[in-house]
């Protein structure tokens, strides 16, 4: 019984080594700002970013996302608090996206 429970615990190694290394390459954060026009890029953002994510076209996509979601939440939770969270993120993108920064 002592040697199946060691076998499944993880040593620190396991955890310690990967979290140490994480915080130590973590150490300072950028945010990511919009290129300017004229800018490398923003061509591919305005098309991407303005007119398809934050446009007409991934607002109907957030919503249906969403419908689907609180669809699928009585006859699947496991699918539908996923489905609900995704489409919530696609609606609100790119304030997340300047939010949380780029580590560089």
């Amino acid at each position: 019984m002592i040697r199946k429970f060691g076998k499944q615990m993880l040593s620190f190694a396991d955890i310690g080594v990967p979290l140490v290394l994480m915080i130590a390459v973590a150490g300072t954060a950028h945010a990511f700002t919009a290129p300017a026009a004229g800018d490398l890029g923003y061509d591919i953002y305005d098309i991407v970013v303005n007119q398809g994510v934050k446009g007409p076209l991934g607002f109907v996509a957030g919503v249906a996302a969403f419908l689907f979601g609180v669809s699928r939440l009585f006859s699947n939770i496991m699918v539908g608090i996923p489905t609900i969270v995704a489409a919530v993120c696609l609606i609100k993108s790119d304030t997340i996206l300047q939010t949380f920064g780029m580590v560089i």
